[in-house]
């Protein structure tokens, strides 16, 4: 199969999962958090987490420069939404501030961690 027809393929797929999602009433800035949270995990477990920062890093020179105009519909106005405010994420259990630094050291905020319990020495019977 060609890579035209792939993309095409594949374009029509998310654009039939985004109408499903309108119809079911889904946030689209939801849709487009997830899509894009899929795509980023795609390229880290495909080309590595250090390509994938390199890849990022570019992202918004092309942007700029007008990579993806083609992608974007002219008749739809260029004005972003208003980006809500950013709130400190917190772990599930609302109870302790989450760690997202999941590659390297805690986060200088992060409370300390307490010391861990000493092992308990087993005999074979």
């Amino acid at each position: 199969m060609q890579r035209t027809n792939m993309n095409h393929i594949v374009a029509k797929e998310f654009s039939d999962a985004l109408a499903r999602c309108n119809q079911q009433g889904i946030d689209a800035g939801t849709v487009r958090t997830g899509l894009l949270t899929i795509a980023i995990a795609n390229f880290v477990n495909g080309i590595g987490l250090e390509n994938t920062v390199a890849l990022f890093e570019v992202l918004p020179q092309q942007i700029r420069a007008g990579m993806f105009d083609r992608f974007v519909d002219p008749n739809r106005p260029q004005t972003a939404p208003a980006t809500p405010p950013y709130r400190e994420p917190v772990s599930v259990t609302q109870q302790q501030p989450l760690d997202l630094n999941r590659y390297g050291a805690a986060p200088e905020t992060a409370a300390p961690q307490p010391a861990p319990a000493p092992s308990v020495k087993r005999r074979r019977l």
